[in-house]
Order: C-alpha cells, then structure tokens, then sequence
C-alpha cells in the first residue's frame, strides 16, 4: 500500500464515518465493507457506499435520503470544520474534502432494501492498527454484498471490483448465498442480463495504472486481473442451477416466477419489470430478439 494518498483518504473516510453510523436506515456496502470489515485491509478504500434499507414509495424513499444526508452532512461539518462539502441531491451523493483529498458517500438510489437484516461489523484489525479507529457499521449480508461486487466486476470490469473478486474465490467460493445475492443484483442492474452474464472484455490497463496501483501488497497483476475475469465469467455461468435459468427466463419475459426467487418486493426489480414490459408493448420483436439472446447465452 506504497501510495499515500489512498492513506489520506482512509483517514478521512474513518473520521467522518461516525457520522454515516447515526443514520440507522442505511447499511454499508461495496469496496469498503469488504475490505475495512470483511476482510483484514488487503487493499485500501476510499468511498462509503450504501443501501437504504426500508422499502417505500419512490418519493418517501427520495425524501428521507435527503434528509438523512443532510444530518450527516451537517455532523461532519462538526467533526471537519475546514473541509469542503459538495452535496448532490440528484444523485445522493456527498463529496468530502479535506487537506488535499477527497472521499465520496453515494447511496444507491436504485438498489434498495436487503435480503436478511444487516449485520453489525467492527473494523478489520489491519485498520484499527494502522488509524487506531474501532468504529461499528452495519453491513449488507454477504451473500448480497458480494452478489453485488460480482455484478459491478463483470459490468464495469474495473481492477478494484476483480481483486476483491479474486480474494472471494480463493476464499469463500462462488457459494449459494452468493449465487442468491448475485441474482438480485444482476435484476438490479440498468443493463441488460446477457451483458453482464457474458460481457464483452474492456482494456482497463490505464484504470490498473491510475487507480489501483498502491492500493495493495498483495500482487495483482494485469495477468491476474485478466485471468480473474475470464474465471469469473466462466464459474457464474456454469453455477446457474436449471432453477436460476427459468426465474431468469421467466422475468424477461415479464412473467416472474416468484416461487422460485421471492424478490417481488425490491423496487430495483420492479423498475426492471415496468421496462421490460413498456418494450414488450412498444417492440415486442426487440423484446422478442432479447429473450432469445438471453436464452442463447444460458443454454450455451
């Protein structure tokens, strides 16, 4: 972990995360949990990412995230007296920036509610060690923290998003509850399921370079990080069970069978749905075209 700007910014994200913790409606998700609770710090990171955990109408839901990152806002004005703060409503984002650097608090707006209740974490030993900070945070479950990592490392293939990747499969695996939080998280995505099952590779040598690299002492090469992808591809598809490939087939189709996965309930899923079936009325020989790539790809 030779560069010290992401140091710099740890130390930023663990002095205002007292004031995130207040805010009992959000849990933590993302590089963080993993990294800072999950695992023991094998890299550093530097953004706060959350899910907002009650499931309510769009406009309650927008009002009371608002409201919550208002007060958050406002705490780490107390705790930072000379940092700047941007807020974008828009995108609930807060951008904190103190001594040179910057850290971001980003709920997702979109992916909202768990699958179980959170559960409490205390800060990795490696991190109370370093910044001598032993604050607890709810954390998404497991299954849907890493369910979500897998989606975002197949969509945006960033080399952050494989490295944790990688560490899960030489640890825990591809579990059932991973496989289970996967599939939420992949009827949560804005892009098509095909995509992400079987994405088209991007060179993310300059992403290596700019915004990884001494993050970590654990080696990860552009080999280990193109290896990684293709070895994720390969075990997500071949772990579908003929179960997972119906519910899936039966939501394209905009006839979810919610026997198999009950995620009726998840506003993200919905929205999937109500595009789904806006195409299948508008288009229905594109929807039609999509239902059979899908197919395609899960039989293949």
């Amino acid at each position: 972990m030779s560069n010290p700007k992401y140091k710099a910014q740890v130390n930023i994200l663990l002095t205002v995360l007292p004031a995130v913790i207040k805010e009992e409606c959000f849990a933590l998700h993302g590089g963080t949990a993993i990294n800072l609770f999950v695992r023991d710090m094998p890299r550093f990171s530097v953004d706060i990412d959350l899910t907002y955990l009650p499931i309510e109408d769009r406009a309650t839901t927008l009002k009371n995230i608002d409201e919550a990152l208002q007060r958050i806002k406002e705490r780490i004005q107390t705790i930072l007296p000379r940092a700047q703060i941007l807020y974008k409503e828009d995108t609930a984002k807060l951008a904190v920036r103190h001594d040179g650097e910057e850290i971001k608090i980003e709920v997702n707006l979109v992916g909202r509610g768990a699958l179980m209740p959170p559960t409490r974490m205390i800060l990795c030993d490696a991190a109370q060690e370093l910044f001598d900070r032993a604050p607890v945070m709810p954390v998404v479950p497991i299954g849907q923290l890493y369910g979500g990592k897998i989606c975002a490392a197949l969509d945006r293939q960033h080399p952050r998003d494989l490295f944790d990747v990688k560490l899960l499969m030489e640890n825990e695996g591809f579990s059932d509850d991973v496989r289970t939080g996967f599939l939420l998280c992949l009827l949560c995505s804005d892009r098509p399921i095909n995509e992400v099952l079987v994405p088209n590779f991007q060179d993310q040598r300059q992403a290596m370079e700019n915004q990884f690299t001494g993050m970590s002492d654990v080696e990860f090469t552009y080999d280990d990080f193109e290896t990684t992808r293709e070895q994720l591809v390969e075990i997500v598809n071949k772990s579908l069970t003929a179960k997972d490939k119906e519910f899936l087939l039966s939501v394209k189709n905009c006839e979810p069978d919610w026997s198999i996965y009950d995620y009726e309930r998840f506003p993200a899923v919905q929205w999937k749905l109500k595009n789904l079936r806006k195409l299948k009325e508008s288009n229905p020989d594109k929807h039609k075209q999509l239902y059979e790539a899908l197919k395609e790809k899960l039989e293949g």
